[in-house]
């Protein structure tokens, strides 16, 4: 009993020894200037960050872009039979090949003759900016506002 006593003594004396160092007007309070800068500052580094991610998406779609323009596989066509299921007409080289994908699989069907495949041509579409489409939509709307 007089060894635990001891130890609460001692126990005691040190966090009042801790304590004693610290004085009620040395507490930090934090300023709004801290605040700012610190609100600055994380602002800043987000703005890099979106910079950083805009730069590297941008790469990494150029790069994945060339290895489409020039690789040897081309997706042909595609039709969903289930939402995890799809066949899909490939193009390997020269040949035209049937496979059906679902979520865990890919299975080959067979093989298709090139005189059997029917090609889509690549129409360019005409594509309007959206400042265009945005004025059209304006004039309408003033249009209709002044009737």
């Amino acid at each position: 009993m007089k060894i635990n006593n001891l130890a609460m003594l001692l126990k005691s004396d040190i966090v009042d020894q801790l304590n004693s160092g610290i004085a009620e007007d040395k507490v930090r309070i934090p300023s709004t200037s801290n605040s700012i800068w610190e609100l600055i500052g994380l602002v800043l580094l987000l703005i890099v960050i979106l910079i950083a991610t805009y730069y590297t998406t941008k790469f990494v779609g150029r790069v994945k872009g060339n290895q489409i323009k020039t690789g040897n596989f081309e997706l042909i066509d595609s039709y969903r039979i289930a939402p995890n299921k799809m066949l899909q007409i490939i193009k390997v080289s020269d040949k035209y090949l049937v496979i059906a994908i679902s979520k865990d699989t890919i299975e080959f069907i067979t093989e298709l003759e090139e005189d059997r495949v029917t090609l889509r041509d690549e129409v360019p579409t005409n594509k309007e900016s959206f400042k265009k489409v945005f004025d059209i939509i304006k004039k309408k709307y003033e249009a209709d506002k002044n009737k």
